[in-house]
């Protein structure tokens, strides 16, 4: 009897402390009785795993040479480049300097900047202000980054300097011109930089020490310079007058120099020339118009008949820009705007363009070209710009020319056999609309029938 009551204490104390254990686990652990989630429950993030044969693609190490070339994203680069930066674009470019063997620092042209004073908009790599810099300010900032900031003007001073060392030099550093007049080159297209190069007699300094030279790689890259300056620039247009160097280029568009060299003169000419009477003026009275037509006469090559386009489209542009000066004269109801507009007429007038053109020759010589053409058909696209040129040109200068052709019916024909073709042709497509009409203009404009 005892046991028993023993075995029931037992009982008792071990049920006391059962309910102790569960009270204390409710009181401290309010979630313990939740049921867990079964295993096809649970989400469980895993870390992919790589293959051990993957490897990472590191930038390609930038390898400089003289020449300009691309900067990848984030391509580290050694120092002692010279580095340029298009702000428009974003691009980076970089290519060595010259006597770099002991340069630790990089230079930096912002190509996007024509005056020094305007370069903003640029934000320090070590400012976080995200303030704009001035371009002392971002100077001054990129000292600690080891480079050195240089605005197009501070690189085109520098080319120009290094130019005139170096044609001391020309026997052993014509490498190094071309390097630099390509570059000057790329500079020249912006009209403010053309303007403080002419402005520091750069027309007398490099260019024509350049077209006067031996090289017809300089001879070309000089003219080229000047046309690419010149290009919708009065103000070089000016000064390539004041500098006499129209009579220098018409003299390297003869027969005996490379095409580069007479490509080049005729490009600077026409740079020059358009939309400005008093060049044409000096044009004409250095037998340009002579030179240019001379052209025509020579043996038919691949590289004569590109020359012979380009001067086809030059003397096309100045052709019509008498008859928009007219028309403008004509149209014109400011006062001021009017006055001004009868100067350029008057200015054309004075020149005899057209009858100088003729005297010479220049709409048989057109007439010529298109018969020609007509026996060449199907074309290449080369054809086709000298179609647009010489029948533009014609119908530009139609009250003349049709005294010159009159009743001449090869040239009929040829016109009608130009029109049947581009008639197909646009058809196909509507890209030869132009060259069509174009041709159905020419085409009555010239029938002798209805002379």
């Amino acid at each position: 009897m005892f046991q028993m009551s023993v075995v029931k204490l037992f009982l008792v104390i071990l049920v006391a402390a059962s309910l102790c254990v569960f009270w204390y686990l409710d009181t401290v652990f309010i979630h313990w009785d939740r049921v867990l989630p079964q295993p096809e429950e649970m989400v469980v993030e895993t870390v992919p795993e790589f293959p051990k044969n993957m490897t990472f693609n590191e930038p390609k190490e930038f390898v400089p040479t003289n020449e300009w070339q691309i900067i990848n994203e984030d391509q580290p680069i050694p120092p002692g480049l010279h580095v340029q930066i298009d702000l428009q674009t974003g691009v980076k470019k970089a290519k060595l300097m010259e006597n770099n063997k002991n340069n630790n620092t990089n230079s930096l042209a912002i190509s996007d900047s024509n005056n020094k004073d305007n370069i903003k908009d640029i934000k320090s790599p070590s400012d976080n202000s995200h303030k704009f810099r001035s371009y002392e300010e971002l100077k001054e900032d990129l000292k600690n980054l080891n480079m050195t900031i240089k605005s197009d003007m501070d690189v085109m001073d520098e080319l120009s300097r290094k130019f005139q060392e170096q044609l001391k030099l020309y026997e052993d550093s014509d490498k190094n011109l071309q390097n630099i007049l390509i570059d000057l080159e790329y500079l020249l297209h912006q009209v403010d930089t053309a303007e403080v190069f002419v402005k520091n007699n750069g027309i007398q300094l490099i260019i024509i020490p350049c077209i006067n030279s031996n090289s017809s790689f300089m001879k070309a890259q000089g003219a080229l310079l000047l046309g690419s300056a010149a290009s919708n620039n009065q103000k070089v247009q000016i000064a390539s007058l004041e500098s006499h160097v129209i009579p220098l280029l018409l003299k390297y568009i003869d027969d005996e120099y490379t095409f580069s060299v007479q490509k080049n003169c005729i490009f600077a000419l026409s740079s020059i020339t358009r939309r400005f009477p008093f060049a044409q003026k000096q044009l004409i009275d250095n037998n340009g118009i002579q030179t240019f037509l001379s052209i025509f006469k020579r043996p038919s090559t691949e590289l004569n008949t590109k020359l012979k386009l380009k001067v086809a489209q030059l003397l096309e542009d100045l052709t019509i820009e008498i008859e928009d000066a007219k028309l403008t004269f004509k149209e014109e109801t400011n006062k001021k705007l009017s006055t001004e507009a009868a100067e350029r007429v008057h200015q054309y007038d004075g020149l005899h363009l057209k009858d100088i053109l003729v005297r010479n020759g220049w709409c048989n010589i057109l007439g010529n070209e298109l018969i020609i053409l007509s026996n060449q058909i199907p074309f290449d696209e080369g054809n086709h710009e000298m179609v647009e040129a010489a029948g533009k040109s014609l119908l530009a200068m139609q009250k003349l020319c049709k005294v010159k052709l009159q009743g001449n019916r090869e040239l009929y024909q040829s016109l009608y056999t130009l029109e049947t073709y581009y008639k197909k042709l646009v058809q196909n497509d509507v890209f030869f609309d132009e060259l069509y009409q174009l041709t159905t203009e020419l085409t009555n404009t010239y029938d002798p029938v209805l002379e």
